[in-house]
């Protein structure tokens, strides 16, 4: 697929070619199609726009197509919905289906705790909403256009119809990758990386790496590692590094790392997860603070939390204390347990 930004259009430019959101008020709004074998839901309203999703997935040649992915646009102004989302741009499409596997992908959002590396779309989602929308047969390319809308979902539209097409699971391409700086104490990196659960634990895993480990963090690289996504912190000038799951950075985001607010809360009262009167707590605090470096494993913050035992119909409250610790070249998040009270429903 070509990239093909279309140009504004104005009385003072040689170039006449619409913008995207001239293209976009002059889309095609039909009702929804009656073909064998395709139902639609009742209409949804999203974003100004009314749609029609399909009751289920469409097989297509291309693969199957997800309702989110391929809603069929009935009524709304779709120039004033790109006007607000699109980036000015309008994209070509192959003009064969055999020219789609060779669509570079688009990323619109990196998202760590995802299935896959992001979100956006690709040849495939391209293709896959081209055949709902054609019904599969012949096309003309010249005469559809894809408009994307950041991580907005995307608009494709033809003489059939006009879709709106969500954002969907797509893996890292080879160049166009985007990145999230973050403020350190010490400086600014760059991070492969848009949820900002993650990128709070970025923060917070740098400075316990720098307060407590003595490094400094001088760039993040990304990897895939076992189905999930690593951030492996460098520092250059030592020639150390450490890896660490999205999901723990998630998990160190969610951590307090000042006793005292669980000490307030559960010294106020706590209500039991399956009803009954609330009931007050007491918590010592911590061995030690966070930071504390203790037999190679790095106190990184506390969380109270329920626990139900196996086989028991007993609720207990708890204080987790956690730690990072590594293994085999990684850093992970584990925790230690404090019981302060056990209820009964």
């Amino acid at each position: 697929m070509t990239d093909s930004p279309l140009s504004a259009f104005s009385s003072d430019s040689t170039d006449l070619t619409p913008n995207a959101e001239s293209v976009a008020r002059c889309a095609t709004i039909t009702p929804v199609p009656d073909r064998e074998g395709m139902s639609w839901s009742d209409p949804d309203n999203d974003w100004g726009l009314t749609t029609r999703r399909p009751y289920s997935s469409i097989h297509t040649s291309g693969g199957r197509a997800h309702q989110q992915q391929t809603r069929w646009i009935i009524d709304g102004d779709v120039g004033a919905y790109v006007g607000q989302y699109g980036i000015d741009e309008v994209r070509s499409i192959p003009s064969t289906y055999g020219e789609f596997s060779s669509v570079e992908t688009d990323v619109t959002f990196v998202d760590g705790l995802g299935a896959q590396y992001g979100y956006g779309f690709d040849g495939s989602a391209v293709e896959k909403a081209l055949r709902v929308l054609t019904g599969g047969g012949r096309y003309s390319a010249s005469k559809y256009s894809l408009i994307p809308c950041g991580c907005q979902p995307w608009v494709l539209t033809g003489p059939e119809g006009t879709l709106l097409c969500s954002c969907a699971p797509v893996d890292r391409p080879t160049e166009g990758r985007l990145t999230t700086e973050v403020e350190t104490d010490t400086s600014t990196i760059a991070v492969e990386e848009q949820n900002q659960t993650v990128l709070d634990g970025v923060h917070q895993f740098t400075w316990l790496i720098e307060d407590s480990l003595g490094g400094r963090i001088t760039e993040v690289e990304y990897q895939r590692s076992r189905g999930e996504t690593q951030h492996v912190f460098v520092d250059d000038e030592a020639d150390e590094q450490w890896a660490i799951s999205a999901g723990d950075l998630a998990q160190l985001a969610s951590l307090t790392t000042d006793p005292s607010s669980i000490q307030g809360s559960v010294g106020r009262g706590i209500q039991p997860p399956r009803g009954g009167e609330t009931i007050v707590a007491e918590w010592d605090g911590p061995e030690h603070p966070v930071g504390y470096l203790q037999d190679g494993d790095v106190i990184a913050g506390y969380e109270f939390c329920w626990e139900t035992p196996a086989g028991a119909l007993e609720d207990v409250a708890t204080v987790r204390t956690y730690r990072l610790t590594q293994s085999y070249g990684t850093w992970t998040v584990e925790y230690r347990t404090d019981r302060i009270a056990t209820v009964v429903p």
